[in-house]
């Protein structure tokens, strides 16, 4: 079987459970497969994984980011683990070893700049109305931006005597769904949308509809949104879309939770994906540290010098008067 045979059948069989991943794995693959055959290797059971090094040195050298090289190896490694499960490959995939990049200072939306991005948009406008939700909404539930564009309007359910109000969402990664719950405030702003978004000439059901083009906003036109927002609140940070998702797993362990409630809300299908998000926050990572460091208090010395007045002043009446007078003696 050549390479570029199966990687086309790989790509057939991945397609049949993710849409999104497809994309991003034929992208690398495809490139995979042009640094092989420029190598002379034609056939998947001739590629080992020295030639799975090289290419990765190779993108180095092209300047790729370490993200992207080991987003690479981790594609590169779920393909080798199909075949090699079928037995079309010599090599083991465990030989292939990514390594999970997560910038540490990635920018964390603060309750603060939540409120003063949330302040900016109003309810007069069918566009403010629909960032103001935008952003309500990933506040509320930390979902994935990917998440909330696919909503159906068939998903959300009624809202709750307590003021709570839950939808299904589909992980697009996972293809499974789940529940996400906001509160009664975001559920008003929901609302008065749904008012306006009921009358709208389309065909499609997802919640968040563009009205000049009739169908479901990007990942990058939000992107814009929230880069635009930014800029007119005078914001220095990078903030995106997944930021929100960033400050829910905070603010849930900021408020007492644990990291089971993080897995939880976030639903996360490893529970170990919790933990990267638990420290990026560096004003809380700095909060939690410095009740672990050890003050270092200046020691008292064993034994202090007092001075001859205080020295003095701590002997008894009579051997003061017996040394006064005999001052007396030595000075007449």
């Amino acid at each position: 079987m050549t390479i570029e045979e199966s990687i086309q059948t790989y790509l057939k069989w991945k397609r049949s459970h993710t849409t999104v991943a497809y994309d991003r794995y034929k992208i690398r693959l495809d490139q995979f497969a042009e640094f092989i055959t420029a190598n002379h290797k034609f056939n998947l059971i001739d590629v080992n994984g020295d030639d799975v090094v090289d290419f990765h040195e190779a993108m180095e050298q092209k300047q790729y980011s370490p993200a992207t090289i080991a987003y690479s190896a981790r594609i590169l490694r779920n393909f080798f683990w199909f075949w090699h499960g079928r037995g079309k490959t010599r090599f083991n995939p465990k030989e292939i070893i990514p390594i999970r990049f997560v910038n540490a200072d990635k920018d964390i939306i603060d309750t603060d700049d939540y409120e003063i991005l949330n302040a900016l948009l109003g309810t007069e406008t069918l566009a403010d109305i629909q960032k103001k939700l935008v952003i309500n909404l990933l506040w509320d539930t930390g979902m994935r931006i990917s998440e909330l564009l696919d909503l159906k309007l068939a998903h959300i359910n009624k809202q709750e005597s307590d003021g709570l109000r839950s939808a299904k969402v589909r992980t697009r990664k996972s293809m499974k769904y789940n529940q996400v719950v906001w509160g009664a405030d975001t559920n008003e702003l929901l609302n008065i949308y749904l008012g306006i978004r009921l009358s709208m000439e389309t065909d499609r059901d997802e919640l968040l509809i563009n009205p000049k083009t009739g169908k479901p906003f990007t990942q990058r036109s939000v992107q814009r949104w929230m880069k635009g927002l930014c800029a007119e609140a005078q914001i220095d940070k990078n903030y995106t879309p997944h930021s929100f998702r960033h400050a829910k797993a905070n603010n849930i362990l900021e408020q007492g939770g644990n990291m089971r409630d993080v897995s939880v809300i976030l639903r996360h299908v490893k529970p170990e994906s919790s933990f990267a998000y638990t420290h990026l926050c560096v004003k809380r990572h700095q909060k939690l540290a410095g009740k672990f460091v050890t003050s270092r208090k200046p020691k008292k010395p064993i034994l202090t010098i007092p001075s001859p007045k205080s020295f003095i002043s701590q002997l008894d009446p009579l051997l003061i008067e017996l040394l006064q007078q005999r001052q007396a003696m030595l000075s007449a």
